[in-house]
């Protein structure tokens, strides 16, 4: 009996405790983040010309392509939670995801023509 009691508060502890840590969890904003991944590809982007070696980069351009493949599943994560509100009229983010996936693909766009051109060098 006493250890049906301790397991029933245990279960019960558990329940009142995790919606607040599911809520500290929650509690960073993923636009946020796009946004910062968004500085970090332009800044790399940007730099990529300035650069005198291959080894750099080739080490610049995997870092454009981390940056984006995190960015998109931030993307995907985010609608998927926000589903079925796509329309930034409609998101609790006030976010655009169709424009942010079209940028990211010009971004990844950008990223493999600089590929190409340190490719045929």
């Amino acid at each position: 009996m006493a250890s049906a009691n301790y397991t029933l508060k245990y279960m019960l502890a558990v329940f009142i405790l995790s919606p607040l840590f599911a809520a500290a969890h929650s509690a960073h904003d993923p636009v946020k983040e796009i946004h910062k991944k968004d500085q970090t590809i332009a800044t790399r982007q940007s730099e990529f010309d300035q650069l005198q070696y291959s080894g750099q980069k080739i080490e610049n351009l995997q870092d454009q392509i981390t940056a984006m493949e995190s960015k998109i599943l931030m993307i995907r994560n985010l609608m998927a939670s926000d589903y079925p509100h796509i329309k930034e009229k409609m998101s609790k983010y006030s976010f655009d995801y169709i424009k942010s996936v079209e940028e990211s693909l010009a971004q990844l766009k950008n990223t493999l023509q600089q590929t190409d051109t340190l490719l045929n060098q």
